[in-house]
């Protein structure tokens, strides 16, 4: 989501004659997008706030400006909050002439709706904003607010766009994507539906959903990920394998409807990847609840897991409950670590040998990666990207696996070239 506002604000400053430069030096305007969802990461922008305010007048924006404004005040005399970044060309022009301004409005904007420059090969494309969680331990909502969904003409038109552009991968985001419409008379369901019915041979990966919000519509979500556009990617993030925790966080659903929920995923896509998020120590977590989760890892094995130590976050309701101490803390996040690992390695094993499909969307250090249909990272050497490949997976290697190309199979986008079909296993 911050990715996608900081090419809004971009998009909007060159339209009004600014140039994006290369180096902070260089600039008359800088602008800080922050994002402050855990206490490191607070830590990193408030850093780096102090480092480019001394090149020059600095724009505080982002998560932080709207939810912890007192701790840039005193690097930037102009903070702008996520719902107030169409006035990014008045606030630019407010720090160029050292003045003080705050654009810190609960705004109605439709992102989607926003001319920018795709990423690359992928493009971003924010479905909605804000959330209808209570979740006692998130700051993100404090910044975000409430539900706004965005129209799904404005979607729609948004990826058609970026598609005539020459996007391959579509990322559809959102606080919750699986909320989306409930407060515009819609669901996800229906959104994908129409973004899957536009012609091409492109991906789309859905952002992460709360488990409670997809069980919800499970049943018709499921039927609208039989298309071979979306790939089998779910992002449920669990927190914890303990009820008692669940209910503590303000999570409004239970461990064994969690798990019910990935069981029907699996039944229906058997090679999804399952993407959760846990967070140990929170405040209360016994040994048995922590234990009760590393249970929950056991049984559900998701291929990707988001750890997280946890840290209180300023003005929000957990952050007034009994803390652990740190030590406990670190020690119960190394145990749950070096099981995420076993499983992550027994997961990437049933890819050994398999002939896929597999869509080169990425530039990387190494090289380019692809997808697989599940969403699944692999490195393909120096091939060129916006092509699918079939390709043979020969090993593994942290969160990717290795695959060895047999033959392009044809351009992805729209002027693809090739019908492309799933490969047999071998």
């Amino acid at each position: 989501m911050n990715r996608s506002d900081s090419q809004i604000m971009e998009s909007l400053l060159k339209k009004a004659g600014w140039t994006r430069v290369d180096r902070p030096e260089e600039a008359d305007v800088l602008i800080l997008n922050t994002c402050n969802v855990k206490k490191p990461t607070e830590q990193r922008m408030l850093h780096r706030a102090k480092v480019l305010s001394e090149y020059g007048p600095l724009i505080a924006a982002g998560c932080m400006a709207k939810s912890q404004p007192e701790l840039l005040r005193p690097y930037s005399k102009v903070l702008m909050a996520p719902r107030s970044i169409d006035s990014i060309v008045e606030a630019a022009f407010l720090a160029l002439e050292g003045k003080e301004g705050e654009f810190l409005e609960w705004k109605r904007l439709d992102k989607a709706s926003y001319d920018r420059d795709p990423a690359n090969l992928i493009g971003i494309v924010p479905i909605a904003e804000g959330c209808l969680g209570s979740c006692t331990y998130c700051i993100t909502k404090l910044a975000r607010g409430g539900l706004t969904s965005f129209p799904k003409e404005s979607i729609i038109d948004r990826i058609w766009d970026f598609l005539n552009r020459g996007v391959v991968e579509i990322w559809l985001t959102a606080e919750d994507t699986g909320v989306y419409g409930w407060d515009i008379g819609t669901d996800l369901p229906d959104l994908l539906d129409g973004i899957t019915s536009l012609k091409g041979e492109f991906r789309i990966r859905v952002g992460m959903m709360t488990p409670n919000s997809a069980l919800r519509i499970a049943d018709r979500l499921l039927d609208s990920f039989e298309s071979p556009k979306l790939y089998k990617f779910f992002h449920l993030p669990v927190q914890s394998g303990s009820n008692r925790i669940l209910r503590l966080m303000g999570r409004d659903y239970t461990v064994e409807e969690f798990i019910s929920l990935v069981k029907r995923i699996r039944e229906w896509y058997e090679d999804s990847t399952i993407s959760t998020d846990i967070i140990v120590g929170f405040p209360g977590e016994t040994e048995d609840d922590f234990h009760r989760t590393l249970k929950l890892l056991e049984e559900i094995e998701p291929d990707v897991v988001n750890l997280s130590r946890f840290g209180p976050r300023p003005k929000t309701k957990a952050a007034s409950l009994p803390q652990l101490p740190a030590s406990v803390i670190k020690r119960r996040s190394k145990v749950a670590m070096e099981l995420i690992e076993e499983i992550k390695e027994r997961r990437n094993e049933r890819f050994l040998g398999r002939d896929l499909v597999v869509l080169a969307s990425e530039i990387t250090p190494k090289g380019t990666q692809g997808r697989t249909p599940s969403y699944k990272p692999v490195a393909l050497g120096q091939v060129e990207p916006g092509y699918f490949y079939e390709v043979i997976i020969e090993g593994f290697k942290g969160n990717y696996l290795l695959g060895r190309v047999v033959r392009r199979l044809g351009r992805a986008g729209l002027n693809f070239n090739v019908q492309v079909e799933e490969c047999p296993s071998r």
